[in-house]
C-alpha cells in the first residue's frame, strides 16, 4: 500500500499530483507507476478491491477510506454529517462501501501565434493542469429520504485545498451540514435542501 505511507509524497512525474488506488491485497495502482513512470488508465483501477483511493505529491497526502468515505488530509481526519430537526445523520463514517471514485484535473490552455500570414502560420501552445481533485457519490437513505451525497476533495494549484460538496434529496430537509476534524466539530453550514434540487457549496480546509 502506498496511502497512509509518509515516505510516499512525491509524484514519480513533472505532474504535482498523481492518483493511487490502494488495495487490499497490499497491492496498488498508480496514475503513474512510481518506478518505471508507465501510465495507467484511470477506468482499469478495480473497485472491487480499493481500501483507499488518492493522491500524492507536493510533500502530502490526500486521500479517502473507501470502507467510511472519511477524507485523511496529511495527518487530519475530515468527516460529515447532516442534521435536521434535532438529529444528527452520518454523511461519512458509515459502513457502507464508498467505492464509486471521482478523479479530473482543471486545466488551461495558452496559445501564443507568431506569423499568422497565409500558409506559414506558426505558434506555441502552453497547458498547465490548476487544480487536481478526487473523491466520491454515494446513495444513501437519511430521514426517511433518499440522499445522493458527493463530496470531492480539490488542491488547486495557487490557492488553499477545499471541499465541493453536493447534496440531493428527494424531500425537503431544513437542515444543516455538521463538519468534523479529528473528531471535533469545525464548522455547521446551515443546508436546507428542496426535494430534487441539488444543494452544492465549497468548504475551505482548516
Amino acid at each position: 500500500m502506498i496511502l497512509g505511507q509518509k515516505q510516499y509524497a512525491r509524484s514519480p512525474v513533472p505532474q504535482a499530483y498523481v492518483w493511487i488506488a490502494d488495495y487490499y491485497d497490499g497491492t496498488y495502482l498508480s496514475e503513474y507507476d512510481l518506478q518505471t513512470q508507465r501510465a495507467a488508465n484511470f477506468y482499469n483501477i478495480q473497485k472491487d478491491k480499493l481500501v483507499y483511493f488518492g493522491v500524492i505529491g507536493q510533500g502530502s497526502q490526500a486521500y479517502y477510506n473507501v470502507a467510511n468515505g472519511v477524507f485523511h488530509i496529511n495527518m487530519d481526519r475530515y468527516s460529515i454529517a447532516y442534521e435536521c430537526e434535532g438529529h444528527e445523520y452520518p454523511l461519512t463514517g458509515r459502513t457502507f462501501v464508498y467505492n464509486d471514485i471521482i478523479q479530473y484535473k482543471n486545466g488551461s490552455s495558452e496559445t501564443s501565434m507568431r506569423g499568422f500570414t497565409g500558409r506559414n502560420n506558426t505558434g506555441t501552445f502552453k497547458n498547465a493542469i490548476e487544480c487536481f481533485n478526487f473523491g466520491y457519490k454515494k446513495t444513501m437513505d437519511l430521514h426517511n429520504a433518499n440522499i445522493n451525497f458527493q463530496c470531492v476533495c480539490s488542491l488547486p494549484m495557487n490557492q488553499g485545498a477545499f471541499f465541493q460538496i453536493k447534496i440531493t434529496s428527494n424531500i425537503d430537509l431544513p437542515g444543516q451540514l455538521v463538519i468534523r476534524k479529528n473528531g471535533l466539530i469545525i464548522d455547521r453550514i446551515a443546508a436546507p435542501l428542496k426535494a430534487n434540487h441539488a444543494g452544492m457549496m465549497n468548504w475551505d480546509l482548516r
